[in-house]
């Protein structure tokens, strides 16, 4: 390996950081969703056995609560995506935040072994990159 090839390889190797980097940023912005769409959907499942006419602590976020009365308990609100909500009964407003919870954790198992693969790159390009170092001291 020349040099120009071992410059080549090391930009390579700061290209496999930056990858790794971003899938490791986006892993964090999944989890948070899952624990966002965890909290949700326990916050409908209390809901849905409260009393009607009963006193509730509904959380607005921050770790905060405002206290509200129980009026129906059978919908709830859903997002769907790009500022849109339906009424949907409380089971399928359920089931939604299951089903989304579902495809993220499959992104996030995606996104780990993409990770894993791309380590494994950057570890034997590292390894080369050494030895190749190593040839060019020598000499």
């Amino acid at each position: 390996m020349n040099e120009d090839e071992l410059r080549q390889a090391m930009s390579a190797l700061e290209v496999y950081r930056i990858q790794l980097q971003s899938i490791a940023e986006n892993m964090q912005l999944i989890q948070v969703s899952l624990e966002e769409l965890a909290r949700a959907r326990e916050t409908l499942s209390q809901y849905k056995s409260a009393e009607i006419g009963s006193d509730i602590l509904v959380p607005i976020g921050g770790n905060s609560f405002v206290f509200a009365k129980a009026s129906d308990n059978t919908k709830a609100i859903v997002g769907i995506g790009s500022g849109i909500s339906l009424e949907k009964s409380m089971e399928d407003a359920i089931k939604t935040m299951e089903e989304r919870s579902n495809e993220l954790t499959e992104s996030i198992r995606k996104l780990s072994e993409r990770r894993q693969a791309l380590e494994a790159q950057a570890e034997q390009l590292s390894r080369t990159i050494q030895s190749e170092m190593q040839a060019l001291q020598g000499q």
